[in-house]
C-alpha cells in the first residue's frame, strides 16, 4: 500500500507547486491592451493585507489616462484608507506583442512586463517615501482582464529582502 501512496502523494505535491507560465494565457478570449485599458477613466477598490494575510487597509484609486503616440500618460491618485492621498504619474507603452514598459515618478528605473492574452505581469523597484531606513521595495503585479473587458483584477506583492511585507488585491473598472 505504501508503494502506491508515495508516488501518488509526490504527484499531488508536484502538481500543486507547479505554476502557469505567462504564455499559458495566450489563448484567453479577453485580450488585455494596457494602453487602451488605462486610457480614459478608471477607478479601483481593494484591500492591503499584512505579511500574515490579514486585511489592514482599504485602498481606492482614481486614474485618468491620455493616449498619445502609442503611449498612455496616466495620472493616478491613491487613497489608502483614511491616509493621505498619494499621486503617481505613469508613462506606459507596449513595446511589442508581449512586452510592456513604463516609468513613474515613484519607480526606480523602468518597469518591464510580459503580456499574454488577458494576463500581464511585471516587477519593479518602488521608491518608498518618508521612511528612515527603507528607501526601496520590490513590487510584483499580476493583472487579469475579466471577460467583460471592462474590469481588471490586480494582485500586488511587495517584498523587502525577499520577504513579503504587504499584498494588495484590487479591481480596476473602466468608468
Amino acid at each position: 500500500m505504501q508503494k502506491i501512496l508515495v508516488p501518488i502523494m509526490i504527484c499531488f505535491i508536484a502538481t500543486g507547486c507547479a505554476s502557469l507560465k505567462p504564455a499559458a494565457f495566450e489563448k484567453s478570449t479577453a485580450k488585455l491592451d494596457p494602453v487602451a485599458f488605462f486610457g480614459g477613466h478608471t477607478k479601483s477598490y481593494g484591500v492591503m493585507e499584512s505579511h500574515t494575510g490579514k486585511p489592514s487597509v482599504q485602498i481606492t484609486t482614481e486614474t485618468i489616462g491620455t493616449v498619445k503616440d502609442g503611449k498612455v500618460f496616466i495620472e493616478q491618485d491613491l487613497y489608502p484608507g483614511s491616509g493621505q492621498k498619494n499621486h503617481r504619474s505613469w508613462q506606459l507603452k507596449q513595446v511589442d506583442e508581449h512586452n510592456v514598459e513604463a516609468t513613474a515618478n515613484d519607480i526606480d528605473g523602468t518597469a518591464r512586463g510580459k503580456l499574454y492574452g488577458n494576463y500581464f505581469t511585471w516587477t519593479f523597484r518602488l521608491i518608498v517615501k518618508e521612511r528612515k531606513f527603507i528607501k526601496h521595495v520590490r513590487m510584483s503585479q499580476y493583472m487579469y482582464l475579466n471577460p467583460d473587458g471592462q474590469s481588471l483584477i490586480i494582485r500586488s506583492v511587495i517584498k523587502k529582502f525577499g520577504i513579503i511585507v504587504t499584498e494588495i488585491t484590487e479591481e480596476f473598472k473602466k468608468v
